[in-house]
């Protein structure tokens, strides 16, 4: 008990380090609630932010929009609330204005003249999202929306941009029935945090790595199904993906 306390004051420490540093490195425009549908609707936790995540879904909406679900690094959990996870299959909303041809009656004003120049990436990217993270009032759930821009990337430490490099991390087996492993390249230097959840969002359990090769994780108390991790160091993404549980 005493040892989670301590990991989850140190995941808490590293959410506020990389809000604070990620924050100030964001650049939003402005400029852009003018073209938001029925803005009075989201609620502006912070008017520019960034955060970053791996795509999981585009969905292309009539107004316009694009709705993507990003998988958020572990840094940027604290964004999603209950209705992110009952919703958004505990992903965060974030939402390109103007991006597909608008059918949407009474949306047809708001993109009037506005050409969306914010890049739209494909499911299964890593990206660095920048934008105004909101609440809608009307579905309950969190959204960076409307978003300034979007790039290929991770946010390393200290808010600096790190080119996305997928590092040498061996999962397996693959399927696994009672035992999975992480197996690292070389020893860490720092502490590599792994977050496994499971295909609703919830959150089956969070490991650390220190100055091992591998980590093996008893699966038995899980029931069978798929499920994601999330490897990351240092603050920044290292990997992720997923794994099938078979029972």
């Amino acid at each position: 008990m005493k040892n989670l306390r301590s990991f989850i004051r140190c995941c808490l420490f590293l959410s506020v380090s990389a809000f604070t540093a990620y924050k100030s490195a964001a650049q939003c425009q402005d400029t852009l609630w003018s073209h938001v549908y029925h803005s009075y609707r989201l609620y502006v936790n912070d008017s520019c932010m960034s955060a970053d995540g791996t795509v999981w879904s585009l969905i292309y909406e009539a107004d316009g929009d694009i709705h993507i679900r990003l998988s958020v690094d572990s840094p940027f959990l604290y964004m999603l609330n209950a209705a992110n996870y009952s919703g958004e299959y505990g992903k965060l909303v974030c939402e390109p204005l103007c991006a597909t041809t608008c059918t949407q009656t009474d949306a047809i004003a708001s993109c009037a003249g506005f050409t969306n120049t914010v890049f739209i990436p494909a499911v299964g990217e890593h990206v660095i999202v920048t934008g105004s993270f909101v609440t809608d009032n009307d579905h309950g759930w969190n959204e960076i929306h409307p978003v300034s821009k979007i790039t290929i990337g991770s946010l390393g430490t200290a808010g600096n941009l790190a080119p996305y490099n997928k590092p040498d991390v061996s999962v397996f087996p693959n399927p696994a029935t009672t035992r999975i492993n992480f197996k690292l390249s070389e020893p860490p230097s720092s502490p590599v945090y792994i977050t496994i959840s499971d295909e609703l969002g919830r959150l089956a359990g969070q490991y650390q790595m220190l100055q091992v090769l591998n980590l093996e994780i008893n699966t038995r108390y899980l029931p069978g199904g798929k499920y994601y991790y999330h490897i990351s160091k240092d603050n920044a993404y290292l990997s992720s993906g997923s794994f099938i549980l078979n029972k």
